[in-house]
């Protein structure tokens, strides 16, 4: 049996195609309901639970709980520890897909054998192999993976005979894309798509649970998340509250902790008040995908509504005003995703019957790269193969030469996934080795083809006078700061010169922890250990505390002890209670007092007042080649972290019991250069290769 698995981050569905009614149909879990929660709970006596049991363990507290886990997709962190072993995000979702594929053959009583698996279609190289090979790890062959917004389309377009062409915003749980697509008699043609895999639903709810523990905090002076049982109710229940105003104009949530009780009413007029900036981000993605595509908003018949968090009013309001467009919602909003899924599953099956030929065309989310020398010869670059929006599959071949005189017998290839000119801005995907070539050193011209396969999965070849190379990929060295450096430079051991602004949030939620652990004693000790790792006589500090003012804790030194005695004096509500102030100005400055590269590392667990402020003063310091790492725990914005941070997957979200583990994957990048610094040496002995454009 094949079939179609919607994996997403709060909720996941599998679906078959039914070649008896023609229809797609969702296969229901062994709870007989269509959707199954993606969470997973370890429990302390050693079982494990997946799907319903584990949401009902997370609203009590009961265990170590993962939920959201899809969000750290590929990027190889540990997501969840537990008895002395450690959890990826993609060790996560092979559990959870074991769960969801036994609990589909239970139902049919038929072996699965194929499936089709859905991503965001935001997700890069290694979002998607790694959900691969999640679903290989539990014995399925993965035939495709496949965007979710392209698999609502199918699911909606391959009844539909009418030519037009819809954008499908699709707002999940924990991701968002926005994908336009031409349906031309039932066919699907993806024009282009684009995306924030860090924003969905669960940011609305993470906005409902701020605002009554803030309620509380006022009145009684204590606040609920310092307890994991009550927090983790009210996350769970908050969803519940997101959907009732959906359909009411207010919700009355009680709530009881510490001997106090209350009841607090959210209009729904409030709620879109405290969430305006996050339907604001969504709107960034439509109109940068509009404006990419230099398409205006009249080329576009119709907004297709999929994911749950359409359900929300405010949602289609927005879209119509922003794009005087009609508005409809997928008849399974819910479940388009996953009966797309299905539908290709069959297509893609060698015997498909009772589905009519279908046409589907998709287009890949990031441009793919190769670091080159610039035509002046005094930087590398990120040298674009293929463009973002490009059909998938899709190749491109171009020449590269090996200057006359070099003898070698083997080149280093670099492959970068992102939109940067500077390469280090950029994804560096992997590391190939070309061999086997013939070279007498009279300069040499090689083929090296680069691939986008109908997965959005990256593939690269090589060729001399048409005859296959060798081509072994390699780990990309730790060490990668050299390609921010002149390829002319000979070795070099002399350390870069790095002045770092550290920018706390001293807010009063920093002194709200969840038990054992205060956020700004969590925040203190990383932070110590953070500056143990990177101190030697060529890095300096800067320590800035930052609310509703901005105080300079410790100006720029390389005094270990002067810093270490800095974090000691960080006090919460020493620059007020709230963060409408932004230190992104501040920072950069400081870092910008003294040659050298500059790094600014803000920590935050709340969200910031002045928001527009915030993300202008971090246009400033990427137009200055400052790097902006931000960390957020808690209540954060994860959407504005990314806006403000200024390098890819420079936005980190993490927790309390996390937050020296975050911490010390920064310090180990700006060790080796992968985080946008753009300063020092290359090493010798690399091969020189250059395009033929």
């Amino acid at each position: 049996m094949k079939v179609g698995i919607d994996l997403g981050t709060t909720y996941s569905a599998v679906a078959r195609y039914d070649k008896n009614t023609s229809k797609p149909v969702i296969i229901p879990n062994a709870f007989g309901k269509e959707i199954t929660p993606s969470v997973i709970c370890f429990l302390d006596d050693g079982d494990i639970l997946v799907g319903e049991d584990a949401k009902d363990m997370q609203s009590n507290g009961t265990g170590v709980n993962a939920a959201a886990f899809k969000r750290n997709m590929g990027d190889g962190s540990i997501a969840v520890s537990f008895n002395g072993k450690d959890y990826t995000s993609e060790d996560l979702s092979a559990m959870l897909l074991k769960h969801l594929i036994e609990d589909a053959e239970k139902a049919t009583g038929e072996k699965i054998d194929e499936a089709v698996i859905t991503v965001p279609a935001y997700f890069n190289d290694f979002q998607r192999t790694a959900t691969i090979r999640a679903g290989e790890a539990c014995g399925v062959k993965v035939s495709k993976i496949i965007n979710e917004p392209t698999a609502a389309a199918i699911s909606y377009g391959y009844k539909h005979a009418a030519d037009k062409t819809v954008m499908v915003y699709d707002l999940g749980g924990g991701t968002f894309d926005v994908t336009i697509v031409r349906i031309t008699k039932g066919n699907i043609e993806v024009i282009g798509t684009e995306g924030n895999h860090i924003l969905g639903g669960k940011d609305w709810d993470a906005a409902i649970v701020k605002y009554v523990c803030d309620q509380f905090i006022d009145e009684y002076d204590v606040d609920p998340r310092d307890d994991l049982p009550t927090k983790n109710e009210l996350i769970v229940a908050a969803e519940g509250y997101k959907k009732t105003l959906s359909i009411a104009e207010s919700v009355t949530i009680p709530l009881n902790y510490d001997g106090y009780s209350a009841k607090y009413t959210l209009t729904r007029d409030e709620f879109e008040s405290m969430t305006e900036h996050l339907l604001s981000a969504t709107k960034d993605v439509c109109n940068s995908l509009i404006d990419s595509l230099q398409i205006t908003w009249t080329d576009i018949d119709e907004i297709l509504l999929v994911g749950g968090s359409t359900r929300m009013p405010s949602v289609s309001r927005f879209l119509r005003d922003l794009t005087g467009r009609e508005v409809i919602a997928h008849s399974d909003t819910d479940l388009a995703v996953a009966k797309g899924a299905a539908i290709t599953a069959e297509l893609y099956c060698s015997n498909a019957t009772g589905l009519r030929a279908m046409q589907v065309s998709d287009v890949t989310a990031h441009s793919l790269g190769v670091l080159s020398v610039a035509q002046d010869g005094r930087k590398y670059v990120n040298e674009i193969m293929i463009k973002r929006n490009s059909k998938v599959p899709t190749t491109t071949r171009r020449q590269f030469t090996i200057k006359k005189g070099n003898v070698t017998d083997k080149i280093e290839v670099y492959t970068l996934q992102g939109e940067s000119r500077v390469p280090l801005d950029c994804n560096v995907l992997a590391k190939v080795v070309i061999s086997g070539f013939f070279n007498r050193g009279q300069g040499v011209i090689i083929d090296i083809e680069y691939n986008y396969d109908e997965n959005g999965v990256v593939n690269i070849t090589a060729f001399q006078d048409g005859e296959p190379l060798n081509v072994e990929a390699q780990p990309v060295p730790d060490d990668i700061r050299w390609m921010g450096g002149d390829p002319h430079d000979k070795p070099s051991d002399e350390a870069i010169l790095k002045n770092i602004a550290i920018c706390v949030d001293l807010s009063r939620s920093m002194e709200m922890g969840n038990g054992d652990v205060l956020p700004i004693d969590a925040a203190k000790q990383s932070i110590r250990d953070f500056v143990n790792t990177l101190q030697d006589k060529d890095t300096y500090f800067s320590l800035i505390g930052f609310g509703d003012k901005i105080k300079v804790v410790q100006e720029l030194t390389n005094d270990g002890y002067a810093i270490l005695n800095s974090i000691d004096e960080l006090k919460v509500k020493m620059v007020g209670r709230g963060t409408d102030a932004s230190p992104l100005d501040m920072a950069r400055s400081i870092v910008s007092s003294k040659p050298g590269v500059g790094i600014i590392v803000v920590l935050t667990d709340g969200i910031w007042g002045k928001k527009d402020n915030a993300v202008e003063q971090a246009r400033g310091c990427r137009d200055d080649n400052i790097t902006i790492i931000a960390v957020g725990f808690g209540e954060a914005d994860t959407s504005f972290l990314r806006q403000i941070a200024t390098v890819d997957d420079g936005a980190l979200f993490t927790t309390i019991d996390r937050l020296g583990e975050t911490f010390g994957t920064i310090a180990t990048a700006i060790s080796s250069g992968n985080m946008g610094l753009r300063e020092g040496a290359a090493p010798g002995g690399r091969t020189q290769v250059s395009s033929r454009d």
